[in-house]
């Protein structure tokens, strides 16, 4: 497990992105010949893909440093994105088993392509941000930039939800986890 997850890790990004695509490709193949699957293809490739991204991230786990005994246990870099995966494999399966049914609702003809594209932009100019903002404040702009594309306009709502996840993030990863997210340049110049 330690070599693929080594392997991984240090693929080149764009080689990645291709290799889920063929993943994707494979599952679209797999369920196109079962007819009373297609009404639900997409839910089922955004599924399967979900599942694909986290069983990537939990291989490249085991590429991760020794444990570190953090407040009596042994915690690493590795622990939430196993746990995340360990809990991802029933959610799918549950999601999975109404679609299998035919018991879900289909998939709809189109969607808000504009607003996919839309929001997907903003997580690469997010992630794109980290190195400037860092990530507490890059991921707080996308939260409001993306609850504001949804239709979200209280300020109770875009201030408490991006707030609630940065004080998540501090304390879970940099707190119990010891994993230092950037800060950005922004801030180590001003803070040093």
């Amino acid at each position: 497990m330690a070599a693929i997850g080594s392997f991984l890790a240090t693929l080149w990004w764009p080689f990645i992105f291709l290799v889920m695509a063929g993943y994707l490709v494979i599952v679209w193949l797999i369920t196109r010949p079962f007819s009373r699957l297609r009404p639900y293809t997409g839910q089922i490739l955004v599924l399967m893909g979900i599942f694909g991204v986290g069983l990537m991230f939990f291989l490249m786990t085991f590429s991760f440093r020794a444990p570190s005994p953090i407040l009596g246990a042994i915690t690493t870099a590795a622990t939430i994105p196993r746990v995340w995966f360990y809990a991802l494999v029933p959610v799918t399966v549950i999601a999975l088993i109404p679609i299998i049914r035919g018991k879900d609702d289909t998939d709809p003809k189109w969607g808000n392509v504009r607003l996919v594209a839309i929001v997907l932009t903003a997580l690469i100019v997010s992630v794109g941000l980290f190195g400037v903002l860092g990530y507490y404040v890059s991921s707080a702009l996308f939260m409001i930039t993306v609850m504001w594309l949804l239709g979200s306009r209280s300020k109770v709502e875009l201030t408490v939800v991006p707030a609630g996840w940065i004080i998540f993030s501090y304390f879970i990863f940099a707190r119990l986890l010891n994993v230092r997210l950037p800060i950005g340049s922004v801030f180590s110049a001003i803070f040093g």
